[in-house]
């Protein structure tokens, strides 16, 4: 019965920090918009990944190590900060890019630039995972308010892999939601302005990870 509210509480507070507008909303967003359901899918399952990563981390004592050493948080800060400008200015040049609305569908593949493709979709949102300090520094905090070091290593797991599932299907329904018929349309309509928008907010949020302390 403990075990249970312990789980409870602390799957209610992964969800409320999940369902946060931040970089994994705006780059969920954008890849639906330019690459289509499939690569947005890909980007939600390499999330899911890197949130493992930073789960089991924390109940293994491996975030807290990183939370302990000032150079790995800063390495995992300017390395995160790093990677949302180099998306942003992916976006930018998108924008810039003339075209009319043919271009904006996409091209059609051969099987292996698709693996190619999925393989760099999948990184794509493990990279924005691992690399964000915040969320080892999230994973952190969280396991250490319902995670004690007498709790059972299997609740540990049992917690990790709830909170990982969660991640998954938020991010799955996002990449589906935005890469709806309607959202593509949309998409079409206003490519140049939407990749604009989405690079300034891209780069905003590398920025602001890159000075912040």
């Amino acid at each position: 019965m403990v075990a249970a509210s312990l789980l409870a509480a602390f799957w209610a507070a992964f969800a409320l920090a999940l369902i946060s507008p931040g970089p994994n909303f705006a780059v969920l967003l954008g890849t639906a918009m330019q690459k289509g359901r499939p690569a947005a899918l890909k980007v939600a399952m390499g999330m899911a990944i890197g949130e493992t990563v930073w789960g089991f981390g924390a109940v293994f004592g491996v975030a807290m190590l990183a939370a302990r050493n000032p150079w790995i948080e800063t390495a995992l800060r300017v390395g995160g900060g790093l990677f949302l400008l180099y998306l942003a200015a992916l976006s930018i040049r998108a924008a810039l890019k003339k075209g009319d609305r043919a271009d904006a569908l996409p091209a059609p593949e051969n099987d292996a630039a698709t693996a190619t493709s999925a393989r760099g979709s999948v990184m794509r949102g493990f990279g924005l995972m691992l690399l964000n300090p915040k969320a080892g520094v999230f994973w952190v905090s969280l396991t250490s308010v319902f995670l004690t070091p007498e709790t059972p290593a299997s609740i540990g797991v049992i917690a990790v892999a709830g909170a990982v599932a969660m991640s998954l299907a938020w991010h799955t329904t996002l990449a589906i939601a935005f890469s709806a018929d309607a959202v593509t349309v949309a998409y079409r309509r206003l490519r140049r302005g939407l990749e604009a928008t989405l690079g300034v907010v891209l780069g905003g949020l590398g920025l602001r990870l890159l000075v912040s302390n």
